[in-house]
């Protein structure tokens, strides 16, 4: 008879224990999401996964091994003075015609007193006196390399510049003008160009400095090298 109390008084303590440790978590989330519910509050669960939506960025190159200076067909060095005209030359006694001479010798005072024919591009004013542009300095040559066209929502993302200024046109208007990434001390480590809500154009360009004819540099080349990719906006 003692050993049947003992063992109805082991349930009566055991069964209690039981229903707490089996049943009490999904009693309390129970009561926890019908408080919720009670009070108007929203249960917000959290899922993590793999996915992303940072976009795969494509980096393009371009570049080119070209001269580093231009010559006017003259041996004089800049800042001298130089033929400003040609004419022709004609033998006095058969009156053959013997090739071009120089008419006129002078320091140059405008740009246009230089001759560009063997410029691949444009003359453009340099700053080699130190004090702007003097015109008796040979200006520099400016050579397109390269044109990239954006449309909105498409933005220039700039990663590595060699030798080359890029000069961008948005909707008409001159945007900016970049011959750098980062600057002398360095920096960023890559630039985005503005304008990227609207259509541009993004010329690409290098220069040539002034080499008289008989100059060993004449023939020296240089490396002008872009890294750029073109990434996707959202224009709002």
């Amino acid at each position: 008879m003692r050993k049947d109390q003992i063992f109805v008084l082991m349930l009566v303590v055991l069964l209690p224990l039981t229903g707490c440790f089996d049943g009490g978590g999904i009693g309390d989330a129970d009561a926890q999401d019908s408080t919720d519910s009670q009070n108007g509050g929203t249960t917000v669960i959290n899922y993590y996964n793999n996915s992303s939506n940072v976009q795969e960025r494509v980096w393009y190159s371009s570049g080119d091994a070209v001269d580093k200076y231009w010559n006017d067909g003259q041996d004089i060095a800049s800042g001298n003075q130089r033929c400003l005209e040609y004419g022709p030359l004609y033998d006095s006694s058969t009156g053959e015609y013997l090739g071009e001479e120089c008419k006129e010798t002078a320091y140059p005072s405008s740009i246009l007193d230089w001759n560009g024919s063997t410029c691949n591009g444009d003359l453009v004013e340099s700053a080699s006196s130190g004090f702007g542009y003097n015109p008796r300095y040979a200006p520099l040559c400016k050579v397109m390399a390269k044109t990239i066209t954006t449309q909105p929502g498409e933005a220039l993302v700039l990663y590595e510049m060699q030798s080359i200024t890029i000069s961008t046109t948005c909707n008409g208007v001159s945007s900016s003008t970049i011959s750098e990434i980062g600057g002398y001390y360095g920096g960023e480590e890559s630039a985005i160009v503005p304008g990227s809500a609207l259509s541009c154009v993004h010329e690409i360009s290098f220069t040539q400095s002034y080499a008289q004819s008989s100059s060993s540099a004449l023939s020296d080349q240089k490396i002008w090298s872009v890294v750029y990719a073109i990434q996707q906006t959202t224009v709002v």
